[in-house]
């Protein structure tokens, strides 16, 4: 069975149609789901003939309404539940298979399984198709581990983490639930450290973005622009902790000293290390393109969101923002790196390296990225050639006698 080039891939905007190509193939194919009644798999798949997008994007869309417009009786899919379906189900089975150990050391595994997921893992499928599975392998390699690497997970804890998500799988799997598993990352992929992105490949991604609102006039892609801005211009957490800010979350500031010198300050509320925390924006951002994102919005109160207002659905925002950078990154070839890729989250280590490079210390960076000096350096600028230059230049010279 030929394979898809996930590099082509593309969901269509508020449905369930997939376009892409096949790694033998030039042309553009799509598929969606009509129900197993129709199909075994479940998904009507059609060759679309065409090498251009925007003219497979056109056809897709036509074939899609006209199906469900010849079959009355076939409802569009809803989203299935991954937490229900799923992960309730094998904790249960865990938590009592645990339970009933007499190994006391190990009879709280299950519990300590249930607080992986209910704490860390079980926002990311909150909207996804379980039954999709390049969906499913771009959560798990691309997402996930990349939040378990920036948050400084050790090679240790991510292998658990996923060896919990590859047991859910494969018993979904075995109650007939799920056909397949999705690929999980090897250990060589989980070794490899995550690196920044340049500022000029963060513009092309911009780019990007401000063409997709030519094509499609859809507002959402200057949301997403100001989004992955935002990110850039402080220590932010990329995901909710952003998404979160309120227009009342923000504030020109300046010290007695230098009046006229203005800081745009935010405030992050309930944040993952403490209950409040303060990011200042960098000058250019503040002086140049804040503006242009208060007035997107011209008429909203200071209690809406100050990103995509009116998208009131913030998980479901944060999840659809970064798979729109993730596409984007992937068709400017720019998201596989040195071995690893670079999601959304790769954003931060920018900041860091940024602020590095420009002579600003470990402690500083921490304290403005909310984090700690040792995540900076093992995690944040580790593997920079800034840091590594540095770390050679400490060490003392040796004199040689020829």
């Amino acid at each position: 069975m030929p394979k898809i080039d996930k590099k082509t891939k593309v969901v269509l905007k508020n449905t369930n149609v997939s376009i892409y190509k096949f790694e033998n193939k030039n042309t553009y194919f799509c598929k969606f789901y009509v129900g197993k009644i129709h199909y075994k798999s479940g998904y009507k798949e059609v060759a679309l003939e065409t090498k251009n997008i925007k003219e497979a994007i056109s056809k897709a869309k036509e074939i899609n309404r006209k199906w469900f417009s010849e079959n009355q009786g076939t409802t569009k899919k809803e989203q299935p539940d991954f937490d229900l379906e799923i992960a309730q189900p094998f904790l249960i089975h865990r938590i009592r298979k645990y339970k009933n150990k007499t190994n006391l050391k190990n009879n709280e595994q299950g519990e300590r399984d249930k607080a992986k997921w209910e704490n860390y893992l079980k926002p990311f499928f909150e909207e996804c198709n379980y039954n999709d599975i390049e969906e499913m392998d771009n959560l798990i390699n691309d997402e996930i581990l990349g939040k378990l690497k920036d948050d400084g997970k050790s090679g240790n804890t991510i292998n658990k983490y996923m060896s919990l998500l590859r047991q859910m799988f494969q018993r979904g799997r075995d109650r007939g639930i799920i056909k397949v598993i999705p690929d999980f990352p090897t250990q060589e992929v989980i070794n490899v450290p995550r690196f920044p992105y340049e500022n000029k490949e963060l513009n092309l991604i911009n780019q990007r973005c401000r063409e997709e609102y030519s094509k499609t006039k859809d507002d959402y892609y200057f949301g997403c622009k100001d989004y992955y801005n935002l990110c850039r211009s402080a220590g932010f957490r990329p995901g909710l902790e952003p998404l979160s800010i309120r227009r009342k979350d923000f504030e020109f500031i300046s010290s007695p000293k230098n009046p006229n010198e203005k800081k745009l300050k935010f405030t992050i509320w309930g944040t993952k290390t403490k209950p409040k925390h303060h990011p200042i924006a960098n000058e250019y951002f503040a002086e140049k393109m804040f503006d242009e994102i208060l007035n997107r919005f011209p008429n909203m109160s200071d209690d809406d969101y100050l990103i995509l207002p009116n998208f009131k659905d913030r998980i479901k925002l944060k999840n659809k923002t970064s798979k729109t950078f993730v596409r984007f990154s992937k068709e400017l070839n720019l998201f596989y790196y040195k071995g690893g890729t670079r999601p959304l989250y790769a954003i931060r280590h920018t900041y860091a390296t940024e602020l590095y490079k420009k002579g600003t210390s470990i402690e500083d960076i921490a304290e403005l990225m909310n984090t700690s000096p040792r995540m900076v350096r093992t995690v944040y600028l580790g593997h920079t050639d800034e840091a590594l230059i540095n770390l050679h230049n400490r060490i003392p010279k040796l004199k040689v006698i020829s």
